[in-house]
């Protein structure tokens, strides 16, 4: 077991760590999307908690969520072609978050890399909608400004 101030120490670090990160990610525009996630790809990486809440710009190509729910898309860094099989997501890459967009215009060439801009939300629930586990969510969601 550790000691506390160990710990704490730990603690500073990484803190540290991930402020440093998200003034870089935020000097050059975006951040490739693998960034948020941790070296699993199941959970959220300390960029991504950093900047939790933070209006952020992300860029990739788009595609439907599983679920098919209306103001919803999915945003990864490779085309995002659903199973075969079963038609789930499961076979998608980490660098995938679901985004909530109900306002965006219809994107015609889901090969097109379009950069988005919107509210980074870590709360499992906020996925609830667009059937992806593990995915992070972009809200309130919109075309960036060139």
């Amino acid at each position: 077991m550790h000691p506390p101030a160990l710990i704490r120490r730990r603690a500073a670090v990484l803190a540290c760590v991930g402020l440093a990160a998200a003034r870089t990610a935020s000097a050059r525009g975006t951040v490739p999307l693998r960034d948020f996630y941790d070296a699993d790809g199941t959970a959220p990486s300390a960029l991504a908690r950093a900047l939790e809440g933070r209006r952020i710009a992300v860029s990739g190509l788009p595609a439907p969520v599983p679920s098919g729910g209306a103001g919803w898309l999915a945003l990864g860094e490779a085309a995002l072609v659903p199973c075969q099989l079963c038609g789930g997501a499961h076979d998608w890459p980490t660098g995938v978050v679901a985004v909530h967009a109900p306002g965006l215009p219809h994107l015609a060439d889901p090969y097109a890399r379009v950069t988005l801009e919107g509210v980074l939300v870590l709360d499992p629930a906020a996925r609830a909608p667009t059937g992806l586990p593990d995915r992070l969510v972009l809200r309130e969601a919109g075309l960036a400004s060139a």
